[in-house]
């Protein structure tokens, strides 16, 4: 038990830390909560923590086919470049658009499935994930207490990376919606958008670089 306790404060931690990155999943749960509600928010930063429990838990489950099978850790940096590319021309289409913010409607949820879904589909867009449980993976290695040999710490691995997300994307919707009024003042839509944009697909050419 002390082991899975270990196990999961050790990856917890690893995983908040990791989530207070700037990063799409981020950068949208905060253009959400401050232009929608703190309930869009909350349902993206859902969404945006899904994927980290899957892929969490696949790496631990078959994290040995990343050294069987040759050149996949280059292929998911390859990809993890167009898929920064899209997630910002996406968003400076959205600023040259610059649609305004969805009203409450009474009767109406603002938040739900769509924002939800823009979550999920942010983060499995992320081809970083896999391969940075994968390196955790390889650090646990060298210690035999934090070795994942069992299907409980497979579990517990998977669950403690998708739990330390969801808690430091919740505590940027709760500082975001506490001082939306202010920050609104200053970031609109649509300027969010331009600075959002330009900052992945500043990623992604950095990335690009980065593998020359």
């Amino acid at each position: 038990m002390f082991s899975l306790l270990t196990l999961f404060g050790i990856t917890f931690g690893i995983s908040f830390v990791a989530s207070a990155q700037p990063g799409p999943v981020n950068l949208s749960v905060i253009q959400a909560t401050l232009h929608q509600s703190r309930r869009a928010g909350f349902w993206l930063a859902l969404g945006g923590c899904i994927p980290e429990l899957l892929y969490g838990g696949l790496v631990a489950y078959g994290s040995q086919w990343f050294d069987q099978v040759p050149g996949l850790q280059h292929t998911l940096r390859v990809v993890a470049i167009p898929a920064l590319l899209l997630l910002g021309a996406l968003a400076l289409w959205r600023a040259y658009r610059a649609v305004p913010a969805p009203k409450k409607v009474a009767g109406v949820p603002v938040a739900g499935r769509p924002t939800f879904l823009r979550g999920l589909l942010t983060a499995l867009l992320n081809p970083q994930l896999p391969l940075f449980w994968f390196f955790v993976l390889v650090y646990y290695s060298n210690y035999p207490w934090l070795r994942i040999t069992s299907t409980a710490q497979q579990l517990v691995f998977a669950f403690a990376a998708a739990t330390g997300a969801f808690t430091v994307l919740n505590l940027y919707v709760a500082l975001i919606h506490r001082r939306r009024e202010k920050l609104s003042q200053y970031l609109q839509p649509q300027r969010f958008d331009l600075i959002m944009g330009c900052g992945l697909i500043g990623l992604a050419l950095w990335r690009a670089v980065s593998l020359i």
